[in-house]
């Protein structure tokens, strides 16, 4: 990956970051993200024993969902499904 697109996503998450700062509720938002994916990270690994199609935890999927909430879990059990990985 070039220097270029490491510069792109540090500005971007600095950007989000400071437009969470501003709006007041950075650590609410923080805590409902970490929460949420968390939850469903527990659900759709306790489903996997009736779908079959499980995500493992560990420190990645628990940080991804820590960090990206919904979406992330969503983004890797997409990722499992898709590429079988």
């Amino acid at each position: 990956m070039s220097t270029f697109w490491y510069i792109a996503a540090a500005l971007a998450a600095l950007f989000i970051l400071i437009a969470l700062i501003r709006s007041g509720h950075f650590l609410r938002c923080l805590l409902f993200s970490v929460v949420t994916g968390n939850v469903t990270l527990l659900i759709i690994s306790y489903l996997g024993a009736f779908t079959g199609v499980a995500l493992g935890i560990n420190l990645f999927t628990v940080g991804t969902a820590s960090l990206l909430g919904i979406p992330g879990v969503l983004a890797m059990l997409l990722i499992r499904l898709l590429f079988s990985v």
